[in-house]
C-alpha cells in the first residue's frame, strides 16, 4: 500500500466534525468532545495538535503510517482510533470518546473511595490491553504507560466496576522483526513511570511497558504518583539506582498477590520482569 492510500484510508474531512467543548489540554495538544456527523453524530474525542507543535511533512507521514497499524488494532481495553483530519490545520486525530475521563483524575483528584474489586479490575483491564499489544503482529510497545493515558469508559460512581482503556500511542514503537526493535529513543516516556533502561540508553525492549505497569499498579492501590515528592529530574537517579516507590504507602489489607505482581514487574533487570501473558494470568486469578 502506498503513502497516498494510507492517507486516504485514514482521513476524515474536517467538515464532518463538530467541536463541542474542551475536555483536556497538554503541551502539544488540546482534546475536545465532538460529533462525527457522517456517522450519525457519533460522539468522539478530537485531539487537536497545537500550531507550534505541527509536524513537518516527513514526520506527519511517519505518524500516519503508525496510525495505519493502529487502525487494525481492536480490543475492548484500547481506545479506538477512527482517523485523522489532514485537509486543514491544525492536525486533528479522532478517537472513541470515553466519558469517565483519565484514571489519573479518579485516583488523585476524586473523593470516591475505591474498593479492591474495582482496583483489581482496573489493573486487569490494563494488563489485557498490554498483553494484546505485546502479542500483536508486529509487536507494539506503548512506551508511555501511565494513569494519564488510561481512560474510563464512563464515570465511576459507587461500587460499579470500571472499564479502563489504554490510549495515546504517540510514542508507540513497532517491532521491526522478531528480537529487533531498530533504533530506540532514549527517555521516550514520562519520568515517574519510566523504566531504568530508558534513562541510561537506547537499547531496551517491551519490558519497559511492564515496568511502567508496576508504577500504574502502585498508583491504583496507593493513590499516589510514584516518587510524588521527588523532583522529576531526580526520579531517574533513584530508578537507575534500584530505588522504588515507598512501600509504606501500600494499604495493609492490599491483596498480597497484587503486591507480588507489582514488585515482579518493577525488577531492575528487564529479563526478570514477567511477560504480560504471565501478569494477566496472575491478575485474573484474583477475585473481584
Amino acid at each position: 500500500m502506498g503513502d497516498e492510500d494510507l492517507l486516504r484510508g485514514l482521513e476524515i474531512p474536517t467538515g464532518e466534525l463538530i467541536l463541542e467543548f474542551l475536555i483536556g489540554s497538554g503541551y502539544t495538544s488540546e482534546v475536545y468532545k465532538g460529533l462525527w456527523t457522517r456517522h450519525d453524530n457519533t460522539v468522539v474525542a478530537i485531539k487537536q495538535i497545537t500550531e507550534d507543535a505541527q509536524m513537518r511533512s516527513e514526520q506527519q507521514l511517519a505518524f500516519v503510517r503508525e496510525m495505519s497499524v493502529l487502525t487494525q488494532v481492536r480490543h475492548e481495553n484500547l481506545v479506538q482510533l477512527y482517523g485523522v483530519c489532514l485537509d486543514s490545520r491544525p492536525l486533528r486525530i479522532v478517537t472513541e470518546y470515553c466519558g469517565g475521563g483519565a484514571v489519573f483524575e479518579l485516583l488523585h483528584n476524586s473523593p470516591i473511595d475505591l474498593v479492591y474489586p474495582q482496583q483489581i479490575k482496573m489493573c486487569r483491564d490494563v494488563a489485557r490491553a498490554m498483553n494484546y499489544l505485546h502479542t500483536f503482529n508486529p509487536m507494539i510497545i506503548h512506551r508511555d504507560l501511565k494513569s494519564l493515558n488510561l481512560l474510563l469508559d464512563k464515570p465511576v460512581t459507587g461500587l460499579d466496576l470500571p472499564l479502563v482503556k489504554v490510549c495515546d500511542f504517540g510514542v508507540a514503537k513497532f517491532q521491526v522483526q522478531a528480537g529487533n526493535w531498530g533504533q530506540m529513543t532514549n527517555q521516550a516516556g514520562t519520568k515517574h513511570w519510566m523504566a531504568p533502561e530508558m534513562w541510561t540508553g537506547s537499547t531496551y525492549d517491551e519490558k519497559v511497558d511492564v515496568f511502567s505497569y508496576a508504577m500504574v499498579i502502585y498508583e491504583i492501590i496507593c493513590r499516589e504518583v510514584p516518587f510524588e515528592e521527588e523532583e522529576p529530574a531526580d526520579v531517574g537517579k533513584y530508578t537507575v539506582a534500584g530505588i522504588r516507590p515507598d512501600m509504606d504507602a501500600v494499604p495493609p489489607d492490599c491483596p498480597p498477590e497484587l503486591i507480588a505482581v507489582m514488585q515482579a514487574c518493577w525488577a531492575q533487570d528487564p529479563s526478570e520482569r514477567p511477560s504480560f501473558a504471565d501478569v494477566l494470568q496472575r491478575i485474573e486469578s484474583l477475585r473481584l
